[in-house]
């Protein structure tokens, strides 16, 4: 019995210690996070800028239309920009916690290593884009921690323009 309860006693610190540890880690990706999403706005908004007011329009809710947007690289494949980049960073060699690949296109991270998403309200033929919830510009935002929607009956797919989210 005081070898059991010995045991117990020893788990039990083992996982304070464990929590611990890993608290500040989820911290720290949820604040990068939200600095991803903020300078990802900033970026979006230089963008707009130069080309009267429209933002990028995208095939799917992944955050590649914004990489190669923002970065000037328009293959999506991490080349030398051949357009203007508005957003440095994402060209950079040793960038690994702020771009990602999927399906061999480059796409923006946020902290917790999940693809953001983004949605432009209009399309390329000007025409609003329905469930965006940001009727003027854009929507963006981040799938959080646990990478699922917060919305159960929504699918966290890249190509599902509906998610809701837990960070926006």
């Amino acid at each position: 019995m005081v070898e059991f309860l010995v045991l117990v006693v020893l788990i039990v610190v083992l996982s304070g210690i464990v929590i611990i540890i890993l608290m500040p880690s989820s911290d720290r990706s949820l604040k990068q996070t939200s600095v991803t999403l903020k300078n990802t706005r900033l970026k979006l908004e230089e963008y707009a800028n130069d080309h009267n007011g429209i933002y990028p329009v995208g095939e799917d809710c992944s955050s590649g239309i914004l990489y190669r947007k923002l970065s000037g690289d328009e293959s999506g494949q991490g080349l030398r920009p051949t357009g203007p980049s508005y957003w440095a960073e994402l060209n950079k060699a040793n960038n690994s916690s702020l771009v990602g690949t999927v399906q061999g296109k480059k796409v923006i991270l946020d902290g917790f290593g999940n693809v953001i998403r983004y949605q432009a309200a209009l399309d390329e033929n000007k025409k609003p884009v329905p469930g965006v919830k940001n009727v003027e510009d854009f929507d963006l935002w981040s799938v959080g921690p646990d990478g699922e929607p917060a919305d159960l009956n929504t699918p966290g797919a890249l190509k599902n323009g509906q998610t809701k989210d837990d960070i926006w």
